[in-house]
């Protein structure tokens, strides 16, 4: 092994062993999801999986970005938790108890009849706005944790345009 080898040795985890491609969502940011994802017609975007074991969608919406009051982390963990409260008490959903905050995202999962739902909900800042993005990745069977992973790599992946 030469010196220069070092640069293109891969380390991978089972998550990152498998390959990616990058996706335009909405003309507004670029997301790595899966290869063997395909997107169909929706009102949103949507990909499922070749198996048709896991759907993927994202929507995302932007307003523009208040100077004086920066959106924070802590505001979005008000509303979103709301939300989720939500979905247990009115719609029967059941949490899993792996809820995670981190610097710009909100994440919790449930399960709901067959299948589990992992939600993604971030921010980011970008031509002069503030684009919220919201994941859903519903994968049917039981709760894996690989999955809820793989959804944090697609959320770390987001890249908006700055200008």
């Amino acid at each position: 092994m030469g010196f220069l080898d070092i640069f293109n040795k891969k380390t991978t985890t089972n998550q990152e062993s498998q390959e990616n491609k990058t996706v335009f969502v909405d003309e507004v940011y670029l997301i790595d999801i899966p290869k063997d994802w395909s997107p169909y017609e929706s009102d949103r975007f949507r990909t499922i999986n070749k198996s048709k074991k896991i759907n993927f969608s994202a929507t995302n919406y932007g307003k523009p970005i208040d100077m004086h009051n920066r959106f924070t982390v802590e505001e979005l963990e008000k509303e979103i938790f709301v939300l989720f409260d939500r979905f247990v008490n009115e719609g029967g959903y059941e949490p899993i108890d792996d809820r995670t905050t981190g610097k710009d995202f909100v994440y919790q999962s449930f399960k709901v009849d067959g299948e589990i739902q992992y939600y993604y909900y971030t921010f980011r800042e970008g031509q002069g706005m503030l684009i919220r993005i919201y994941f859903i990745l519903k994968e049917k069977g039981k709760y894996n944790a690989e999955t809820k992973s793989l959804l944090f790599s697609i959320g770390e992946s987001i890249m908006t345009k700055i200008a």
